[in-house]
């Protein structure tokens, strides 16, 4: 049973009988507080994971001051049944608890229950990806931190048999900060990523690397120090207005299984920030529009580009003002034509014979 996985809150009793009616902790179900039967009626579940290779009881302890403030959130006025699963519990070791987290992941994927882990001190990138993998044709990876992943961890999700992985976006990383080496093999391998500068210039542009994703992590050390009180080393990042707005376009995708918001440090400043991110993410996940593109809808329009003989078929939505595109040389491309997310300024660009990166990388991609 699932509930014999986690720690429960049951010791939250009396603070969220203390909330106020239209605060978030009084609007969903909490393990050890309110009874319940995990089933497809449920949109969203919670969980926390503390460090699994030291003692981690301050962790939990952790935890517990970020779930006050979450709690103490407005309810958002969502129409989504949201679930606390609670704190999972350890295993003996690191293979137990990775085994315990898939039983888990894969659960909620069969409800089509989505999963918002708050996580703490673990790495668990690859053990996250496994799991979902089991349930999933292919799976879309979106980091939002300072530094790209390494090296050896996309080896070794490259190297996993029956690989899954589709692609692996990085948003806010800090070329100061990163080894260069992983650099150029993000681009060799046409990852898409958005440094910090560019998310600067036009956050709204990077709305189209989280649509179709289905695990998100998002890490506290993308945020810069000042910005949570000075409680890592980073003095560039993030604003916390950005961080919020990642986070609400993290919980518009489409095809989102999983959203993890990681930290190592702890401090007052970053429990509010972590809390509000997830307050955004859910609010993203409750104004979820799902469209399949149809050019006969009077719900699109249609602009034809050609930019050095590549002809583009931009697609924008009426209803949400989003915007796709794709590459119609049927000669060029060896896969089923489909259409990639993108933007009015990847639009307005072609118009100017200008090729965006993100469908030059995706022609790169197509093209054999």
């Amino acid at each position: 049973m699932i509930k014999d996985y986690f720690i429960s809150l049951s010791d939250f009793t009396d603070f969220v009988h203390k909330l106020n009616n239209k605060s978030l902790g009084k609007n969903i179900v909490i393990n050890g507080i309110n009874d319940f039967d995990l089933d497809q009626s449920f949109d969203l579940a919670i969980f926390s994971i503390s460090d699994l290779e030291i003692d981690s009881e301050n962790l939990s302890d952790y935890t517990k001051k970020i779930r006050k403030k979450i709690y103490s959130l407005s309810s958002g006025g969502w129409n989504l049944k949201i679930l606390d699963l609670g704190i999972f519990k350890r295993g003996s070791q690191h293979s137990d608890s990775f085994f315990a987290i898939s039983e888990i992941l894969k659960q909620l994927s069969i409800l089509k229950v989505k999963a918002l882990i708050i996580n703490y001190g673990n790495n668990l990138t690859f053990d996250f990806y496994y799991a979902l993998k089991q349930n999933n044709n292919l799976i879309n990876i979106v980091s939002v931190d300072n530094k790209l992943p390494d090296n050896s961890l996309i080896k070794k999700i490259l190297d996993d048999d029956n690989c899954k992985l589709g692609e692996y976006s990085c948003v806010g990383f800090q070329k100061h900060i990163n080894n260069f080496d992983e650099i150029d093999l993000f681009k060799n391998m046409l990852f898409e990523t958005y440094n910090l500068g560019k998310i600067k210039n036009k956050i709204a542009n990077t709305e189209p690397v989280f649509r179709n994703s289905h695990f998100i992590d998002i890490n506290i050390r993308s945020v810069k120090s000042g910005d949570i009180n000075n409680s890592h080393e980073f003095t560039n990042g993030l604003s916390s207005f950005e961080y919020c707005n990642l986070s609400r376009f993290a919980g518009l995708s489409k095809n989102l299984d999983l959203i993890c918001f990681s930290s190592l440090y702890q401090s007052s400043a970053i429990s509010s920030l972590i809390s509000e991110g997830i307050w955004y993410a859910i609010d993203g996940m409750n104004n979820l529009i799902v469209e399949n593109i149809d050019l006969n809808s009077d719900n699109f329009i249609v602009y034809n580009v050609t930019v050095n003989n590549y002809d583009l078929k931009f697609v924008k939505s009426l209803i949400t003002n989003r915007w796709w595109v794709s590459l119609e040389n049927t000669n060029l491309v060896q896969i089923e034509k489909s259409y990639i997310p993108c933007v009015e300024d990847d639009y307005l660009l072609s118009k100017n014979s200008i090729l965006s990166d993100r469908i030059l990388s995706r022609i790169k991609n197509k093209i054999s």
